[in-house]
């Protein structure tokens, strides 16, 4: 891991979630790229030139609150502040290519009721987009303990690549990998059915050689099992796997992993689904 991103809006929970991301990079010799992304009105991206002044002045004020920043973070890291003038997806994204990312750190209040179903959090747009890995953190400490993680899905090969993602990032944090299957009375299987696929999916997994204890737990939805499953052992990070739905298809059909996002006081990893 040599780049890391962290997104900021300057509050709280932006720069906690900065400053775990330093004591990562502090480990692995990282860089430190923190994004500001600034949507100025439309007005101010299709009048002529009386509108520079305007769009000049929330320029200045974000240089001025990242110099105040630096004041605040542990110098000993490389940090490099960045501003797009973009909405946060498509600036992350645009910094993630740029930079050659690593993985994206980000402070989350979450979303609820209706405007976790039209519009949903920041995180939760981000995680549909981004091509790397995110860590969402709800409750951010300096010093993240992360030994415990669990990595949930149906274990259908689709899931094999995001697995070895997966793994990559267990071996960064020094943690335990659970695998877990939720059962639901909807799209039930029994044990032996659910074993048998887990099997065979670490079969042809990359990692196959390493030990890994597999789980079944049975739950009436899948966010919900996750999280009693995270709450009864202890894991400090849950592995997800956004479905990029956006718009009304997000609406109607969901995400398990926007869900947790905006339910989970649990850090949650999501790793998109390569199509």
């Amino acid at each position: 891991m040599k780049n890391i991103l962290v997104t900021t809006d300057f509050s709280e929970k932006s720069i906690a979630s900065l400053h775990v991301a330093i004591n990562l990079a502090k480990q692995h010799n990282a860089k430190v790229y923190v994004l500001h992304a600034i949507e100025l009105p439309i007005r101010l991206m299709t009048e002529s030139q009386v509108s520079v002044p305007e769009a000049m002045y929330f320029l200045n004020l974000t240089k001025q609150r990242f110099n105040d920043l630096k004041k605040e973070i542990d110098t000993t890291v490389e940090v490099i502040d960045l501003v797009e003038t973009a909405p946060l997806p498509e600036a992350v994204e645009e910094v993630v290519k740029k930079y050659h990312i690593d993985l994206v750190f980000m402070g989350s209040n979450g979303a609820s009721g209706a405007k976790e179903l039209f519009i949903g959090s920041n995180a939760e747009k981000v995680i549909r987009s981004a091509s790397v890995p995110v860590l969402v953190i709800k409750n951010p400490h300096e010093k993240l303990k992360i030994k415990h993680m669990m990595f949930g899905c149906d274990f259908s090969k689709r899931f094999l690549k995001p697995f070895e993602k997966a793994l990559k990032l267990a071996k960064v944090f020094g943690a335990k990998v659970d695998l877990v299957y939720v059962n639901t009375p909807y799209q039930f299987l029994t044990t032996s059915e659910i074993n048998k696929r887990m099997e065979e999916f670490l079969k042809e997994a990359e990692h196959s050689h390493q030990h890994f204890e597999t789980h079944v737990y049975n739950d009436i939805r899948v966010e919900t099992g996750i999280l009693n499953y995270v709450k009864e052992n202890n894991i400090d990070l849950i592995c997800m796997f956004p479905n990029g739905r956006k718009g009304i298809a997000h609406f109607f059909n969901g995400s398990i992993s926007s869900d947790l996002v905006n339910h989970s006081s649990t850090p949650v990893l999501t790793i998109k689904l390569e199509k």
